[in-house]
């Protein structure tokens, strides 16, 4: 009865009470809630973007005996009848790779059948397959190839000579080439005429059942099934883990293998998992924890408010353990059913989340975390009603009597306050100097706001009456009465206290959203590596240039990438690069290193000697040539006498321009002592660089020698006399074993080689390509001085490591060389296809112009693709369990300012009356109103002010604390670093927006109890 009576005498009372409540208990279920929904999410998107990683695509090979050709149902007996339910339908498969023979050259062809295939085609001309060795073809082959229903065509598996005759029966299109259907393996899109060095193709020859029956097509047999979106879920994943690693065990029982990367994509999810459990939990507790301290300083006001009351009842006999036994229970009732309340208020909130950032990716569910979550928030929330009350009621009856509670004059800290600061700063210094583990590092902010604001108000008390006291002498009377106000009542430390924390969420919560939008698109953008790529099936080098250069000349909006792959995983591989249009179009390279490393890293400006010609003829001589012996060979023992050298030959390296090789052209034999014009063939009609000139010896004439050989004259078809340049233009070339041999070039002739030659080769380079090719190196990598890159043809290049890398490699950081192109095509040799990818990489104007590059590509022959954007590797960034949980820390800021004017507009209703009859007594005595108005909003407006820029300062302090403890991304660490500094921008801006929407807060309240400063409110009504 007492209860219910006092609820309806103060229900705006027990109204905030329960709303602050309800906020509580909120955040307590909604964390967990969410945290387990974003780890369905995640799963379900995982497996759904990441389909064939995920996907089980058995596939068995061709069989030895032609009595034992296995069938795709054999493949069915590998997934665990218990999984079944978790993938989708298995997709049945059989198909031979072959060659049809009706050009002049053969064509490469793939034959397939898949388990109802015809009803994902559509049959444009003729008729599906239904028969044995009838095969219908795409659209693109009838123009590629001229192929049209009822023309034969003669196959052959690639692995035999013995075929058979295939007969078109119609002409098809997919309806979605890239439908989960085909697994990654379109059936269109091979389709192109012989290119360079590739054979012609064609798209796929889809058939029936039946042509497979017989031995003939060395055939293999598939099985294609993945994980169902939607349906696997979190509980599932051991399963899915065993059941992948039993599978591939099973598989090769059965001579078949399972190119599954579902264990991977698994790890991947559990990474993700334990981000959600890390970040939201965490998030949400420091609004939780926000709204505790909210909530103790309500009760402070509220109980502070019955002062009077509790000291009546005190008067009437009542114990203080009576008194505040009623009181925590008409208290405690609205902030327990508040709390209660989050719970279906924190599933409306799940539902409306789930609906628009989960993109309904996650089921229905209650986590045993929820209940558990409210039951201790709850219980915490009850006892801090019971610690607010038991500290008025234990209070003597005078001081309970007083309207302002009264205070020693030491301005000393309470207990409870005392002990929050010291608990704050405890957990702060925990955080920093521990591990880095657990939820105090991440709180970081709440906790120094907390200390910092508290031990900030306790200062200004003191401070205040000081400010009043000289204010006063300088006759700047509203702000004397303002700051005497703040003195004398110490419920302003719980609003400084209350804003501070609120201002640090805030700000917390803009450089959470920001680094973590801002580390998306800066990792999105370097492994990218620029804002798209393009695949491009090159050949050549001088062809892929042309093509490129006839599309954008000045490279506006693109640059070549040409990368080459060592044999072994642990070798450098070689990125090659234009410095000048790589800076432009690359993401951020500009920064990959500084310009002096740039100038570096370019090819030398000396131009390369070229000529075209079908031969070289040259003019050479030797002088006296003096008879060496070496030291000593291998074994350390004395040399066997070698019979007088006879003669040397002139060798020259020649790089031809249209096809890349690099050629040895070997001049007939230069007899000792004597001058000789010698010619040598050679086809450089396209085009030809001079690379290397030097010398080389027969088998049958080693003996050592050292002289000069002097070459008067090189001349070819198209020069009668080719300029050699500068005896320092030539540098000679590191051979090995070469210790007691040299070459040098010096002054005489066209070119003089002085040169201590023990019967090996031995070249000069010209200074068009630098004798040790300089290179950026990636930091994981070892390099030593003899570290090597391969070039084109795989043949090793010998590198000067650059120390001058500025950031990470753009798309390629780990044990990458990056050289320069132009570097690297003087250097020449033939393109080794298998381990050489041709790239183009675009910036945003390229990229909106990528459908015209890919047509005039297309044009020159070749068939490129685009496989990179960085706007997808965002969206995807964006997707993952820290993205969607840091999109809870516009709602934490939000409901920081919230809770913040929600202390503000309690404390003004609580106290409203008092200050209302202080002004209005000034007033009596002469007081303007005016200089009660100005006192009224600098009572607390200059405070909030401070604490909102005080907050804000621990908000930027705390995040730089915390950001480097939330993971990111899933895969922590790695080569590429993150980028915590922090955002200013937004910093500021949070500050100013705090400050003037609280401030504009308080002064509107303070401008109200002014004008409510009536002389009616000097009468007290006794009754």
């Amino acid at each position: 009865m007492f209860v219910r009576q006092a609820l309806r005498y103060r229900w705006s009372q027990a109204l905030v009470l329960a709303g602050i409540s309800l906020l509580i208990g909120t955040c307590a279920v909604f964390g967990p809630w969410f945290a387990r929904a974003v780890q369905q999410t995640v799963m379900t998107e995982t497996l759904s973007g990441q389909r064939l990683s995920a996907a089980w695509q058995l596939e068995t090979s061709p069989a030895r005996s032609s009595s034992t050709n296995p069938q795709p149902e054999d493949l069915t007996k590998l997934v665990p009848a218990d999984i079944g339910p978790l993938f989708t339908k298995p997709v049945l498969g059989i198909h031979s790779d072959v060659n049809w023979r009706d050009a002049p050259e053969p064509i490469v062809s793939r034959l397939l059948w898949r388990d109802g295939y015809c009803a994902e085609i559509v049959v444009v001309a003729g008729r599906c397959p239904s028969g044995p060795n009838e095969v219908i073809v795409s659209t693109v082959d009838e123009k590629t190839w001229g192929l049209e229903p009822g023309k034969t065509l003669p196959v052959v598996p690639e692995t035999s000579d013995v075929g058979g005759t295939l007969k078109v029966v119609g002409l098809y299109r997919p309806k979605d080439s890239e439908a989960d259907y085909w697994f990654g393996r379109p059936p269109v899109g091979h389709s192109h005429p012989p290119i360079d060095k590739q054979p012609g193709e064609s798209d796929y020859l889809l058939t029936d059942r039946t042509t497979f029956a017989g031995n003939t097509w060395s055939q293999h047999t598939t099985l294609d099934t993945r994980p169902a979106p939607g349906v696997a879920r979190l509980d599932d994943l051991d399963r899915l883990e065993a059941a992948s690693s039993a599978v591939k065990v099973k598989a090769t029982e059965l001579g078949a293998e399972n190119t599954s990367g579902l264990q991977g994509v698994l790890e991947r999810i559990r990474n993700e998992r334990a981000q959600a459990a890390t970040i939201i939990p965490l998030v949400m507790v420091q609004v939780a924890l926000f709204g505790l301290v909210v909530l103790a300083l309500a009760l402070a006001v509220v109980v502070d408010q019955r002062r009077p009351e509790i000291a009546v009842a005190r008067l009437r006999g009542s114990t203080a353990r009576r008194t505040g036994r009623s009181l925590s229970v008409e208290l405690g009732l609205p902030v327990l059913m508040g709390t209660l309340a989050g719970a279906p208020v924190g599933f409306a909130l799940l539902l409306i989340v789930r609906a628009t950032w989960l993109h309904h990716g996650s089921p229905i569910e209650l986590p045993w975390t929820v209940p558990v979550a409210l039951l201790a928030v709850a219980v915490v929330a009850l006892g801090v009603v019971v610690l607010q009350v038991r500290g008025v009621v234990r209070q003597q009856i005078s001081a309970l009597l007083r309207r302002v509670a009264p205070h020693r004059r030491g301005r000393t800290l309470g207990m409870v306050d005392l002990a929050i600061i010291v608990l704050a700063i405890a957990g702060l210094v925990s955080g920093l100097t521990g591990s880095g583990r657990g939820p105090l590092p991440v709180l970081a902010p709440a906790l120094l706001a907390l200390a910092v604001g508290l031990t900030f108000a306790h200062l200004l008390l003191p401070i205040a009456g000081l400010i009043s006291r000289r204010a006063l002498r300088r006759g700047r009377l509203g702000l004397a009465l303002g700051a005497l106000q703040i003195s004398r009542r110490p419920a302003v430390t719980r609003i400084v206290a209350a804003v501070a924390v609120a201002a640090a969420l805030v700000v917390f919560a803009g450089q959470a959203a920001s680094v973590g939008q801002h580390n998306r698109e800066f990792r999105a953008g370097y492994e990218t590596g620029a804002e798209g790529v393009l695949r491009v099936n090159a050949g050549y080098l001088s062809k892929f240039t042309q093509a490129i250069d006839k599309i954008d000349p000045d490279r506006h909006w693109l640059t070549p990438v040409v990368v080459t792959r060592p044999p072994s995983p642990d070798s450098l591989q070689t990125m090659m690069i234009e410095p000048d249009s790589f800076q432009r179009i690359a993401y951020r390279g500009d920064r990959l290193t500084d310009a002096e490393g740039f100038r570096k890293l370019s090819a030398p400006n000396v131009p390369p000697i070229e000529f075209r010609s079908t031969q070289l003829t040259i003019t050479a001589s030797t002088g006296t040539m003096t008879p060496v012996q070496p030291k000593t060979v291998n074994n350390g023992q004395q040399p066997v006498p070698q019979p007088a050298a006879r003669s040397i030959r002139v060798v020259a390296n020649v790089v031809n321009l249209s096809t890349g090789a690099r050629n040895l052209l070997t001049f007939p034999r230069l007899p000792l002592g004597r001058q000789a014009e010698l010619e040598a063939k050679i086809d450089c009609r396209d085009g030809c660089q001079l690379l290397r000139l030097g010398i080389s010896r027969d088998l049958d004439d080693q003996a050592g020698i050292r002289g000069d050989v002097q070459i008067e004259k090189l001349s070819s078809d198209d020069h009668p006399s080719i300029a050699l340049g500068q005896p320092e233009d030539w540098q000679p070339v590191k051979q090995p074993d070469s210790s007691q041999d040299s070459i040098e070039a010096v002054s005489g002739g066209a070119l003089t080689l002085a040169v201590t030659n023990l019967g090996g080769d031995q070249l000069l380079q010209y200074a068009s390509v630098p004798p040790v090719t300089p290179a950026l190196v990636t930091p994981d990598y070892r390099y030593d001085a003899s570290a090597t890159t391969p070039g084109f043809d795989g043949a090793p290049i010998a590198l000067a490591k650059l120390d001058r890398l500025d950031g990470p490699v753009n798309r390629f950081p780990l044990r990458t060389a990056v050289v320069d192109l132009e570097t690297v095509r003087r250097l020449a040799g033939t393109v080794d296809e298998a381990s050489t990818e041709f790239e183009l990489w675009l910036n945003a104007d390229g990229l909106a112009k990528v459908d015209t590059i890919v047509d005039q590509l297309r044009a020159d022959g070749f068939a490129p693709e685009l496989i990179d954007r960085r706007t997808d590797r965002t969206a995807s960034y964006g997707r993952s369990a820290s993205a969607l949980a840091l999109q809870l820390t516009p709602v934490v800021g939000i409901a920081g300012w919230a809770l913040a004017i929600v202390v503000l507009l309690l404390t003004v209703v609580t106290s409203w009356r008092s200050r209302a009859q202080d002004y209005a007594s000034l007033r009596i005595t002469g007081v303007p109103a005016s200089t009660t108005g100005r006192a009224a909003r600098w009572e607390q407006t200059g405070p909030v002010a401070l604490a909102v820029l005080l907050g804000s300062v621990c908000g930027v302090v705390g995040a730089q604390i915390a950001l480097p403890l939330i993971p990111l991304f899933a895969d922590t660490g790695g080569p590429i670093p993150l980028e915590l500094n922090t955002n200013w921008p937004v910093a500021l801006l949070l500050w100013l927006a705090g400050t003037a929407v609280l401030a504009t807060v308080t002064l509107l309240l303070g401008t109200g109890v002014n004008r409510r400063a009536g002389f009616a409110r000097i009468r007290e009504d006794l009754t």
